[in-house]
């Protein structure tokens, strides 16, 4: 299938990188098809070997030991494995105190919302109206005493970003247990998880130019080292994430987050360029506005509101575009963002709110294209509802 559209969901998913596909090819073509678990023979070893070199690969991204990372199918899996193998595993004599936010994914709201259903004491606190916490509620938030905070780094509608290291020396001086939810954010923005205090950290190769359907938990092996599965049927990653591991797709995940530490400063400068022609080129259009702050947000990612038009019609009139609404987990909802009601968007804001996302390899005139589609569209719908061009 030839699709000739720009693409600009970045934020969704990237296309996998030219080196990582033939890293994954190597795997497929040389041979490394044996079971990890059985080293018995030189075909379970030499992939026993490969996978945790593998997992060196991933830890040292974000200044881990390879030990403390755990093999998942994606962020999602991560997300639930961290917050419920958390609580169950620790879970003694009473119900334990867990704090969130409004502006999560889904895959950290909604198993924050099976555990309270079970007893747990869960709370989820308000982002400003630029989409991301405040430190000072959440010290305050935290001194009621609190188990275990979750929060995103990079949230994937607006790009708002969240100040890790000040929440995990929050937290660790409160003795509250930090899981981030890295998945938009890693192998973008510098992550470590030592100097951030972090203990546990949700990661998603699909989001940085590696392939779908793999993941890992970072799990700090000084205070929290054990978590209850979620899976039961045998002893991989040290028994907290049963199930044959995929080499290839473990390949995947590594040379990705090989790729991404060497190129992290490169990217981050051609996005920052790439969201300074596109906003300076659309800034006088019509009842433009931006959600977010500017100032506190990855560049990658912009939020853009007509609240007096309609984000599916202006999606459909930029045919020569590949952009969203929004977050891809809600796709297939018709409810409102809560990530845009939850940072106080009104009802016609969130209804005029598309997202456009660069990555590595837009080009400036996919910018130039791209501010020029979305003048013309507007204006086009502007004219046929009765407005003024």
């Amino acid at each position: 299938m030839s699709i000739k559209k720009i693409y600009l969901d970045y934020a969704s998913t990237t296309p996998i990188a030219g080196e990582v596909k033939k890293d994954i090819k190597s795997v497929l073509d040389n041979d490394l098809f044996g079971n990890s678990s059985s080293l018995d023979h030189d075909y379970g070893s030499s992939v026993s070997e490969f996978i945790e070199s593998s997992r060196t690969d991933v830890a040292e991204l974000i200044n881990a030991d390879g030990d403390e990372i755990i093999w998942t199918s994606g962020a999602t899996e991560a997300n639930n494995l961290a917050l419920i193998g958390f609580t169950e595993f620790k879970m003694k004599d009473r119900p334990l105190k867990i704090v969130s936010s409004f502006i999560e994914h889904k895959s950290v709201i909604e198993p924050l919302m099976e555990l309270k259903q079970k007893g747990h004491r869960v709370e989820f606190i308000t982002p400003n109206h630029d989409g991301y916490l405040d430190p000072d509620i959440i010290s305050r938030t935290l001194d009621n005493g609190v188990d275990l905070l979750s929060c995103m780094h990079i949230n994937n509608e607006v790009g708002s970003t969240n100040d890790i290291a000040l929440i995990g020396a929050l937290c660790r001086d409160k003795g509250t247990v930090f899981h981030v939810d890295a998945a938009q954010s890693i192998g973008k923005l510098l992550l470590d998880v030592r100097k951030n205090n972090i203990d546990l950290m949700s990661l998603s190769a699909h989001k940085v130019y590696g392939p779908k359907g793999v993941g890992a938990l970072f799990v700090n092996h000084e205070t929290v080292g054990r978590l209850k599965p979620l899976i039961f049927g045998g002893g991989q990653e040290r028994g907290m994430r049963p199930g044959t591991l995929a080499t290839h797709q473990i390949a995947g995940i590594a040379s990705a987050f090989r790729l991404a530490k060497s190129s992290m400063q490169q990217d981050y400068l051609h996005l920052s360029k790439c969201r300074e022609i596109f906003l300076e080129s659309i800034k006088d259009l019509e009842g433009l506005k931006i959600n977010g702050d500017s100032n506190n947000t990855y560049p990658g990612i912009i939020s853009l509101c007509f609240p007096d038009l309609n984000a599916d019609s202006l999606i459909f009139a930029m045919d020569d575009l590949a952009v969203s609404k929004g977050s891809a987990c809600a796709t297939d909802s018709d409810e409102p963002s809560h990530v845009l009601k939850s940072m106080g968007l009104s009802q016609e804001e969130i209804n005029g709110t598309i997202r456009v996302s660069f990555g590595r390899e837009t080009s400036y005139e996919d910018i130039e294209t791209a501010s020029s589609s979305l003048r013309a569209a507007s204006e086009h719908l502007r004219l046929i509802s009765g407005g003024t061009a």
